[in-house]
């Protein structure tokens, strides 16, 4: 984080000093829908005649909170428990009109990944014949099968499927309790409109965006498997952010 947080404040003074005598106004700007997940975003553009230079750094996104809502299905299914310490990066752009633009960005994203049964769920669920022996994929029980032993030691069992989860579906098994963390880049698209409420051309604003921010990196191995509290396995696979919708809450200043 530290070199794209380095680049980037480097790359945003910069334009600001080479561009102060053309520039035609700079924003500062807040996401609305990151506190909604327990987080916070705060971002900087700097409007030349036709091009511009935004930076954005945001933090602490739950992306469990209210009842998963960023989570994918597969990720919701597993019950995973997933956090963004930090998501930052920088975007170049082009102004179709002063109030209308297309950006390429430019991100990286930290994530910790949980699954919500930790070691003690699982040891209850085995103590009770829940958690069976056979190395399947699936959520919940919707394939669950009785345990093949009933006197096999937990310890055992959960190393047997970790080898299962290696040698079968080429997974890294994440023993229940721990924590997987792992980066992300993404470059991608956003389009973004600035309505001003209160008229004019600067002041408050409101900024819609949609944007698009595939993964090209991720330090992860491909597939790691999460176990339910039934004893199957979960595949999980970087987060992508994919396609989504913002608006935030800024200010504009014109020079």
């Amino acid at each position: 984080m530290s070199r794209i947080f380095t680049l980037s404040l480097f790359s945003l003074l910069l334009v600001a000093q080479t561009q102060s005598l053309f520039s035609d106004s700079i924003s500062v700007q807040s996401g609305l829908s990151q506190p909604l997940i327990g987080g916070w975003n705060i971002a900087g553009t700097y409007y030349g005649e036709k091009f511009l230079f935004g930076y954005s750094h945001g933090s602490n996104l739950n992306f469990d909170a209210r009842n998963g809502a960023a989570l994918t299905p597969d990720e919701k299914a597993q019950k995973l428990k997933i956090n963004l310490p930090y998501t930052t990066g920088f975007s170049f752009g082009y102004l179709f009109t002063p109030n209308l633009d297309l950006r390429l960005e430019f991100k990286e994203h930290f994530y910790r990944v949980q699954s919500e049964n930790g070691l003690d769920d699982l040891f209850l669920s085995q103590s009770i014949g829940l958690r069976t022996d056979v190395p399947l994929l699936g959520n919940e029980a919707e394939v669950w099968l009785p345990r093949q032993n009933p006197n096999k030691d937990f310890v055992e069992a959960t190393v047997e499927k970790a080898i299962a989860s290696e040698l079968i579906y080429g997974a890294k098994y994440i023993t229940p309790g721990s924590t997987h963390r792992y980066r992300t880049r993404s470059v991608g698209l956003g389009l973004y409109y600035r309505y001003f409420p209160m008229g004019g051309k600067e002041g408050l604003m409101l900024e819609p965006s949609i944007r698009f921010w595939p993964n090209v990196w991720a330090d992860s191995p491909e597939k790691v498997a999460f176990e339910s509290q039934f004893g199957l396995l979960g595949i999980h696979k970087a987060h992508d952010q994919g396609l989504f919708f913002n608006v935030s809450l800024g200010y504009m200043k014109s020079f």
